[in-house]
């Protein structure tokens, strides 16, 4: 079968369209100029970063599902003060008048005594309330942390995905118009040139792909912190080139933000039901008094004390009680599930971390990879390589790119989650 041969003048020139993609205009896909859709004043806006911690930082305290959950455990702060309150007295007055000139009139000065652990376990429920939105606020804290790693490192992959899309694209375009220009093809070329068509609308599917998943992460870093991607590409993270040994135990360094949010829950609970059986002590009221009397013969003033309570008869809170036990045996039930489900997910974690970090050392570097590809430059422009083949290269590079990628992205989803379940995830930096 013949040969589809390119020809040194058509290589050269396809060697030269290979920009990146600020260079050159993919038609069909419009990409405005960078961070022109970026409006300041919309959202949170944290200083310029100067490094990916900068950026991280901030979306750890701006980003709007941690300034929810930070607004919702502000809002408890006084909770405290007001269990500690002291009931104020109360004032009872009676008067009565009869007939001729008789009278009386009591006055009593009544307090409130709270007894039976009333006011302690109402102030132990204020304070396990506070801890368990501020477990909340970490719970949400740790998943934006594992949410904006993961973008930072996918941005800085699809500049290069789009850069080597470009390439493909630029390349293709160069040898339809070339081919298209002939007088007249052979068979074997018609069908090439329909290929090459072919592929150029893959590529350009595949262009738009990229397009939209970059928009998508720079409305996250929109939001997140306020920052355009022009800011946020400045300052991203170099692809990791040595992975950390993660050990099948994890050292105790305590509880997860998963399971410090379960168990400050359980012991919310454990509060409320302290609450419950403090209620089930009647109300007592307690203080002095003074009684004045006047009839016809004298007047006579009486003083002592006066007491009211409940009586317990119909109930002692047992309903009350039996809902707060209910609600603790539920959250002592939820922290052992959390457990046990932590320490299972992290076990298939450590699975999938290891096995990607051992597909990514077997697998060719970029680095690798470009020089490579820089080598089959150089046959190309000898003249010794076909177009097609040309092509079929620059598709199997970014194939292999992506794939590449792709495990890399999944080996630092499960390096975070790891440091989540290990109680590391504030305490790694990028």
């Amino acid at each position: 079968m013949r040969n589809f041969i390119a020809s040194s003048s058509l290589v050269t020139s396809l060697l030269s369209s290979s920009l990146t993609m600020s260079q050159v205009a993919i038609p069909g896909v419009k990409r405005p100029a960078e961070g022109s859709e970026h409006q300041h004043g919309s959202h949170v806006e944290c200083p310029l970063p100067k490094s990916a911690m900068d950026v991280l930082q901030c979306a750890m305290n701006e980003h709007p599902k941690v300034r929810r959950a930070r607004f919702t455990a502000e809002s408890t702060q006084t909770l405290t003060a007001v269990a500690e309150k002291i009931p104020n007295p109360d004032l009872d007055v009676e008067s009565a008048f009869g007939n001729g000139n008789a009278s009386s009139l009591d006055i009593a000065l009544l307090q409130p005594i709270e007894w039976g652990g009333k006011r302690s376990s109402r102030i132990k429920s204020a304070n396990a309330e506070i801890a368990q939105m501020t477990a909340q606020q970490k719970e949400a804290q740790a998943e934006v942390v594992i949410q904006t790693i993961q973008n930072l490192h996918r941005l800085r992959q699809l500049t290069l995905e789009s850069e080597l899309h470009n390439d493909t694209v630029s390349t293709l375009q160069k040898i339809i118009s070339q081919q298209s220009a002939r007088p007249a093809l052979t068979p074997e070329q018609q069908v090439a040139l329909s290929v090459f068509r072919m592929s150029l609308a893959d590529a350009k599917i595949r262009q738009s792909e990229v397009f939209e998943e970059e928009r998508e992460i720079e409305h996250y870093f929109h939001v997140s912190t306020g920052h355009s991607l022009d800011e946020v590409r400045a300052v991203l993270p170099k692809s990791p080139k040595a992975w950390p040994e993660i050990s099948t135990q994890p050292a105790s360094r305590g509880p997860s933000p998963s399971v410090a949010e379960a168990i400050a829950t359980r012991d919310f609970s454990e509060a409320e039901l302290s609450v419950a059986r403090a209620g089930s002590w009647p109300s007592l009221r307690l203080g002095p008094m003074i009684k004045m009397g006047r009839n016809r013969e004298q007047n006579e003033n009486l003083y002592g004390f006066r007491l009211m309570m409940d009586l317990p008869v119909f109930n002692l809170n047992g309903a009350g009680q039996e809902h707060a036990r209910a609600g603790l045996n539920k959250s002592q039930q939820l922290v052992s599930l959390t457990k046990s489900e932590e320490d299972h997910e992290r076990a298939e974690q450590l699975k999938i971390y290891r096995s990607a970090v051992q597909a990514l050392k077997s697998a060719p570097t970029l680095e690798f990879i470009e020089k490579d590809f820089r080598k089959g430059q150089t046959f190309a422009r000898r003249g010794i390589i076909s177009a097609t083949l040309m092509i079929e290269f620059h598709r199997q590079r970014l194939d292999l790119v992506r794939s590449r990628n792709g495990r890399e992205m999944k080996a630092l989803q499960a390096l975070w989650l790891l440091y989540k379940y290990d109680s590391r995830i504030f305490s790694e930096s990028i």
